[in-house]
């Protein structure tokens, strides 16, 4: 792409989930080549570039956890925003900024280093009041402004989220089931199987499919592949379906009630599977990890074309490894990704017949 900047052109920080940053630059350069400049990694977990015109389109990006644009200050300390022309411009950036929600925000947030400070608490009791929103917890609120000194020169930058809620935060989440997978990891792992451009209908599978979100980032890139959703868990299956439901994809997901390491599949017959293994912190434990860990790699081989590829995501490295090693797959990559204070790894297997 070269460092070429848009005449005309806006700064934006996107947001990601450290480890995946290579997934987004990916889906930048495909979204808007031709608006985007100086795309780059400025710190693990963000990369920043600048986008011509109006820039709508990155609102559908579902590799980035949020996007913010970004405004430059010329001020030496946060207490300056105070002053009549910094605060005049920065509510009209704030407002603007509003202005192109769905809706109107009902509350605001800012984030910033020594957000307990009596001049943040000042300037978050300011901004509230004068924008008529109610402040939200720490971390939160539908109009959310972060406030950060610059690296490349002296000031303070402004950077406004471009959307009330998280690009993570995905629509169809009906049910907020403890331990979920993240949706741009979900969308990450959709990305790592070779399916683009093959131009084949293939079959993709999701054991211990859980609320389903692997699946339907799937559907949603691939419209023309089968999927299938197996979890052994009533509720579960319940959930998955209806997150399908609301994504517009119950037509296309198959939902199974079964026992992954025994699935009710024909042997052979499919050309991608996915899990998001237990990782045993919040579901499962260390222990029925030892136990299902190789029973799933078994299964997965016995379903599997001989050119298939299965993606895996767990915390459980060590472990998994080992099972890795004494079964039918060999390791293709492995990414290790920041998440919720955990660093789990994906693996993308091959299966040791297959040619490469």
């Amino acid at each position: 792409m070269g460092d070429k900047i848009p005449v005309g052109s806006s700064e934006y920080e996107a947001e990601v989930i450290p480890g995946l940053e290579s997934c987004a630059i990916d889906e930048l350069r495909q979204l808007a080549p031709a608006a985007l400049g100086n795309l780059r990694r400025s710190r693990a977990g963000f990369l920043r570039f600048r986008c011509a015109g109006a820039a709508a389109d990155l609102l559908s990006l579902r590799s980035v956890i949020a996007l913010y644009q970004i405004h430059h200050f010329a001020i030496p300390r946060p207490k300056a925003l105070l002053g009549h022309e910094h605060f005049t411009r920065l509510l009209g950036i704030l407002r603007a900024a509003a202005q192109r929600f769905g809706s109107p925000p009902l509350t605001m947030g800012i984030a910033a280093a020594g957000s307990q400070t009596a001049v943040m608490q000042r300037l978050r009791q300011e901004f509230s009041r004068a924008l008529g929103l109610q402040l939200a917890e720490a971390g939160k609120g539908e109009l959310f402004l972060r406030l950060a000194r610059q690296t490349e020169a002296a000031g303070w930058e402004a950077l406004v989220r471009t959307t009330a809620s998280p690009l993570s935060k995905r629509d169809y989440r009906l049910v907020d089931v403890p331990g979920a997978l993240n949706a741009t990891v979900a969308y990450a792992m959709t990305r790592l199987g070779g399916s683009e451009g093959s131009g084949e209908r293939q079959t993709a599978l999701n054991l211990c499919g859980g609320s389903s979100t692997i699946l339907i980032e799937h559907a949603q890139s691939f419209p023309n592949d089968t999927l299938i959703a197996i979890d052994n868990c009533p509720d579960m299956i319940r959930i998955g379906r209806q997150h399908a439901w609301q994504a517009r994809q119950s037509h296309r997901i198959i939902h199974l009630l079964a026992d992954a390491k025994r699935a009710p599949i024909a042997a052979g017959s499919v050309n991608l599977l996915y899990a998001d293994l237990p990782f045993g912190h919040h579901i499962g434990s260390h222990e029925d990890n030892v136990e299902l860990y190789p029973a799933l790699l078994r299964e997965a081989s016995r379903l599997a074309k001989p050119d298939a590829a299965l993606i895996l995501l767990s915390h459980d490295i060590r472990l998994l490894a080992r099972c890795i090693r004494a079964s039918a797959w060999r390791i293709r990559s492995q990414t290790t990704i920041s998440l919720s204070g955990l660093h789990p790894r994906l693996f993308v297997l091959q299966r040791n017949s297959a040619r490469i």
